[in-house]
């Protein structure tokens, strides 16, 4: 039996300024709507909040393939958010890609 997995498959940790959080959140609100409403090829698009730590933020994104990924990294609804959200951010996102193992 092969391996079932996406072919693009992260993680994202952040933390947002504290002043930014409210505007953050409905940043990052809609574009799950946008991405859920426009992009098929997404089969994970998920965002939480960390418990205890009321600024700190982990994304996970799962795309069938790397031309879904390109669909949505380059979608209006992306860039226009994009400079946005990063404008809320309290330092430097750490990005992880992830593997299936099974």
């Amino acid at each position: 039996m092969g391996r079932v997995r996406a072919v693009i498959s992260s993680s994202i940790r952040l933390k947002v300024q504290p002043d930014k959080v409210e505007e953050f959140e409905g940043l990052v609100s809609q574009l799950v709507r946008d991405i859920y409403a426009n992009e098929p090829g997404a089969k994970v698009y998920e965002v939480r909040r960390v418990q205890g730590e009321p600024n700190t933020y982990l994304y996970f994104l799962s795309f069938v393939d790397q031309d879904a990924y390109d669909r949505y990294a380059s979608a209006d609804y992306h860039a226009q958010m994009s400079p946005k959200a990063v404008a809320c951010l309290d330092g430097d996102p750490v990005f992880e890609e992830l593997e299936s193992f099974y």
